[in-house]
């Protein structure tokens, strides 16, 4: 399954599901690095609960927290593992990310989700393996993430 998903045509994300013989792997782009991190969160998004991302109602579930990492890969793999570890916690779907600051170490994010009775599909963790943030020859940050279902 492909999802591309495009802001405009200055701020651009894509999220692209791949095969894997046991976990989810998804290929995630973004124009920015907020972009890459929103694709990333949206894609967790859409594998817990895809009927959120067609309805409409207004978040009701917001979090704000800050992380330090050692590069901007591990900084992506320890935020989406705190929105994963949120929507656990809260029963949520997170589909709106504001970030209030972002470089290579570090991040201070608000998240706003959905409360929702159950997943879709369960993710139990985000690894570490294959993730490596890169800029390509498009100028486009993406990296692999694989999921532990």
């Amino acid at each position: 399954m492909t999802e591309i998903l495009l802001i405009n045509l200055i701020r651009m994300k894509t999220v692209e599901y791949l095969p894997h013989i046991a976990d989810i792997r998804m290929k995630i782009q973004g124009s920015t690095q907020e972009e890459l991190f929103r694709a990333g969160m949206e894609g967790i998004g859409r594998i817990l609960k895809t009927s959120v991302f067609e309805s409409v109602a207004k978040a009701d579930q917001i979090q704000q927290f800050s992380l330090d990492s050692v590069d901007i890969t591990a900084l992506l793999v320890e935020f989406l593992n705190e929105v994963l570890m949120y929507s656990h916690t809260q029963k949520a779907v997170f589909l709106k990310l504001e970030i209030g600051y972002i470089d290579e170490h570090k991040l201070t994010a608000k998240i706003f989700g959905i409360r929702v009775e159950d997943f879709d599909d369960d993710i139990k963790a985000v690894t570490y393996h294959e993730a490596d943030v890169i800029i390509n020859e498009s100028g486009i940050f993406e990296t692999i993430i694989v999921l532990d279902i």
